[in-house]
């Protein structure tokens, strides 16, 4: 009984997590319908400042009054502070490129927590998942293509979105190991993000027509729900379990660029799209073996 209870809380958790990265997907593909009319200022605002009530309304009422409550209040802001960078350059990855070619790239940010683990945290990585590591990057050149046609030359912003995104999961480890709770740290963290990007969004603001609000508000909602099914993903299994499950968000977005923007990803990028899946899912096992 005792084994299918716990069996039943793991399903329950990757049901949650392919949620949250089918939501993550969304997330960009708004974003990208939104990209040729309004700034990234606004685009990543609405992120921020129309998610953070979805998590309040998501959260028990009885938690509303530690929601925020931290005792490294300092860290917490730090933290905060980076998925702005990764929406910037994320809405600006998906304003130029395919939504599965910039996906998949930004999904190189595993591999170099992996690769980063060992000098920023003293972690001692599994000889095995340095082979998924070099796979993974090779995907990732595979579907970047360096210096074969123009599109190449916006790589850098899912790349510099993967950096960001990799330093963000290593604080976020920090913070994790000194028992900070995950509802507290997600609450900071579009706290934080709504309060930076509002100044920003003021100062290039475009004309917004009603159809741009409802996607706007669209987009904030979603985010929320995508962070949402995220921590309750984790609180129902292990992130060892987790993680190969993640990778749903690429499989999503190429579906979404298909669907919405009449995408069709060409060979290499499918070819690179199953080899950074595998080697991630490789990765993730060797990790928690």
């Amino acid at each position: 009984m005792a084994d299918s209870d716990g069996i039943s809380e793991r399903l329950r958790g990757i049901l949650f997590i392919i949620l949250s990265a089918s939501s993550f997907a969304a997330v960009d593909g708004l974003s990208k319908a939104l990209a040729d009319t309004q700034s990234v200022g606004q685009i990543v605002w609405a992120r921020y400042a129309l998610a953070l009530p979805v998590l309040i309304l998501t959260t028990p009422r009885a938690h509303w009054r530690t929601l925020f409550k931290t005792t490294r209040p300092a860290s917490q802001l730090s933290r905060g502070l980076m998925p702005l960078a990764v929406s910037g350059t994320m809405v600006l990855a998906v304003r130029y490129l395919p939504l599965a070619e910039a996906t998949v790239i930004l999904f190189s940010a595993p591999f170099l927590v992996v690769a980063l683990s060992v000098p920023f945290l003293g972690e001692r990585v599994h000889p095995a998942s340095w082979v998924g590591v070099v796979v993974g990057f090779a995907a990732v050149l595979l579907v970047a293509r360096p210096g074969f046609g123009e599109i190449s030359k916006y790589t850098i912003f899912p790349l510099a979105a993967a950096v960001f995104f990799a330093l963000f999961q290593l604080v976020t480890r920090r913070l994790a190991a000194t028992g900070e709770r995950a509802q507290t740290t997600l609450a900071w963290t579009l706290a934080v993000g709504t309060v930076a990007a509002t100044p920003v969004a003021l100062m290039t603001w475009a004309p917004v027509t009603p159809s741009a609000w409802l996607l706007m508000i669209a987009l904030g909602v979603v985010f929320g729900l995508a962070q949402a099914f995220m921590v309750r993903a984790f609180a129902h299994a292990p992130a060892g379990v987790l993680a190969p499950f993640g990778y749903a968000q690429i499989i999503a977005a190429t579906i979404f660029g298909m669907i919405v923007f009449g995408a069709i990803p060409d060979v290499w990028t499918l070819l690179g799209v199953a080899m950074i899946i595998a080697a991630g899912v490789y990765v993730a096992r060797s990790q928690t073996s």
